[in-house]
C-alpha cells in the first residue's frame, strides 16, 4: 500500500494517541472528517493498524525491575527452539522474546516487582525450561528511550 503524507500524519497521530478523534485528526491534516474516516478504514483494511491498546505505567502497578535476559539453547533444531518458544510464552513476566543472532539465541525482556521476585522467576520458571544451555541477566538501570511509536519519516 502506497502511503501519502496525509496517511503518514494520520498514522503518527494515532501512534501518539489511539483515542484521538477523527475531528482532531481532520484539523491536524487539513482534511474533513469523512476523508479521515475513509483513510483510517483503508489503513485498518490493509492491516497497517494492528490493534488499539492502553499502555500501563509499569512502576505504578509495582513492576519496578526490568531485566534483559540473554539465553542460549542446547540445540538449534526446530523442535528445541520451538519448545523453548512455546514454554517462554507461558511465563507472564516475559513481555518480549526476540530470536536473535550472535552469541545468544534469544533476548527476553522481563518485568518483576523486585530482585526477590526476579530470583524466584529465574529459578522456578526460567531455569525449568530444559533446553536452556546458558543465561545472562542484565538489570536495566534507566530507560533512556521507551516508545511504541515506529519511525515514519524515512524515504518511501
Amino acid at each position: 500500500m502506497k502511503l501519502d503524507d496525509k496517511d503518514i500524519k494520520i498514522l503518527s497521530l494515532l501512534q501518539e494517541n489511539a483515542n484521538i478523534s477523527n475531528k482532531k485528526i481532520a484539523e491536524a491534516t487539513y482534511l474533513t472528517v469523512t476523508p479521515v474516516y475513509e483513510r483510517i478504514k483503508k489503513l485498518n483494511a490493509s492491516k497497517l493498524l494492528q490493534k488499539k491498546v492502553f499502555l500501563l505505567n509499569r512502576k505504578k502497578i509495582g513492576l519496578n525491575v526490568m531485566v534483559l535476559v540473554m539465553v542460549s539453547i542446547e540445540k538449534h533444531s526446530g523442535t528445541e527452539a520451538q519448545n523453548f518458544m512455546n514454554e517462554i510464552k507461558k511465563i507472564p513476566e516475559v513481555v518480549e522474546c526476540l530470536h536473535i543472532t550472535g552469541a545468544f539465541d534469544f533476548q527476553l525482556k522481563v518485568y518483576t516487582k523486585d530482585i526477590d521476585h526476579y530470583h524466584e522467576f529465574n529459578f522456578k520458571k526460567l531455569a525449568a525450561i530444559k533446553s536452556i544451555r546458558q543465561m545472562e541477566s542484565y538489570f536495566v538501570m534507566k530507560e533512556v528511550v521507551n516508545t511504541t511509536s515506529l519511525p515514519l519519516d524515512f524515504e518511501r
